[in-house]
């Protein structure tokens, strides 16, 4: 069994990069892939419903396509409003999208005007049968934690057998200091990710709000993270990997009740390397902490660190965390990653690179739906 490794790369340039190579899978591949877009007929709706972020992103489509005029789509959202917070974040995306000026500075006089959040009645999903409660749904004691530990490494080993095939908009905001001056943003990029086949697959959008056709995950510089989607969850419950569990006790994390975890990977039996340039790979122990939803048996949350780094070799800390929600997908719903960090250093340089993730949108993934307009 292939064991997930970590490798990262100072590039020539300077940036930092970090990959997480798919558990059992082999190489990460670049695919072609059609877009999903919810069926929409704006001009046969009786509903003035306000629109919600996948209507704009499909009118934004449908504009491109010429099936939609870039007016009609200005009067559309206007007279509607939107039932969405119109964040930085989202606007990045109309911007990967190539969404025409007239509309995005519509948005930002929505904004602007403070009506860009407006609530709407929507029915309960249903949950998966991995998120239904356990038979107990308590907290671990001292006397049941072997049980404990136990369902949650078969529910991190299944987690990728779990998944539906669904696609998401992964927007990386990536960050340098020099120590000790203050963090600043250099670029940032957007990719669609999507997740079929139990693996993932991306399709670069943009890269510092620029489009990039040739951009692919594999070519782009500076930092980059890929495998948040059970790979770390797997190997690190991995019998084969013979990490050591101590149960810490309760503790809260992104709204939820859990329990926390810590734990610690030795060298031998470790599948992280880290990789400098293309001339020296290393492989490292690691250990950290795991927040653990104790109805659930699902990781909420995970933050790991590479230990006893070698003193002569030039990345001398490497950290990274994944925050874990429930979202939805065709009605039901998941555990998926929503935000996850990476943080880099590179000692002699005095080099801090820190990426910021978030996984938005998830949608099903299926073939794409043309807007109807008439």
């Amino acid at each position: 069994m292939k064991h997930t490794s970590l490798s990262y790369k100072m590039a020539k340039g300077g940036g930092v990069v970090r990959k997480r190579k798919l558990l059992g899978l082999g190489a990460m591949l670049l695919v072609v892939w059609v877009g999903v877009f919810p069926a929409l007929c704006i001009s046969q709706q009786p509903s003035k419903e306000p629109l919600t972020e996948e209507q704009v992103l499909a009118l934004v489509t449908s504009s491109k396509l010429g099936e939609l005029a870039v007016n009609r789509v200005v009067e559309l959202i206007t007279e509607r409003g939107v039932a969405f917070s119109i964040t930085d974040i989202f606007l990045l995306e109309l911007n990967a999208r190539e969404a025409d000026s007239a509309i995005v500075e519509t948005l930002k006089r929505l904004r602007s005007q403070g009506k860009d959040f407006v609530p709407t009645p929507s029915e309960p999903a249903k949950a998966s049968p991995s998120t239904e409660a356990s038979p107990s749904g308590k907290a671990p004691t001292e006397a049941n934690w072997p049980q404990f530990l136990e369902a949650v490494r078969a529910k991190a080993i299944a987690y990728t057998d779990n998944l539906p095939n669904f696609i998401c908009t992964q927007i990386t905001q990536r960050f340098v200091r020099f120590f000790p001056a203050g963090w600043r943003q250099v670029d940032n990029y957007v990719a669609d990710l999507s997740y079929y086949d139990k693996k993932e697959h991306y399709k670069i959008l943009t890269v510092a709000n620029k489009v990039t056709p040739n951009a692919t995950i594999e070519n782009l510089s500076g930092t980059r993270s890929t495998g948040e989607f059970g790979t770390s969850l797997r190997a690190l419950f991995d019998p084969n990997t013979r990490a050591s569990f101590r149960l810490e006790g309760l503790d809260q994390t992104g709204g939820h009740d859990t329990v926390r975890v810590g734990y610690q990977v030795p060298k031998e039996t470790s599948s992280r390397t880290i990789n400098y340039n293309n001339e020296r790979t290393i492989v490292t122990a690691y250990r950290g902490r795991c927040w653990i939803d104790p109805v659930s048996y699902q990781v909420v949350r995970l933050e790991d660190k590479a230990i006893d780094i070698p003193q002569d070799f030039p990345i001398t800390r490497s950290e990274g965390s994944t925050d874990y929600d429930l979202a939805e997908i065709a009605g039901t719903k998941y555990w998926l990653p929503v935000r996850a960090e990476v943080l880099l250093v590179e000692g002699a340089a005095k080099l801090h690179t820190r990426n910021v993730i978030e996984f938005k949108r998830y949608r099903k993934f299926e073939a794409e739906v043309k807007i109807s307009t008439d």
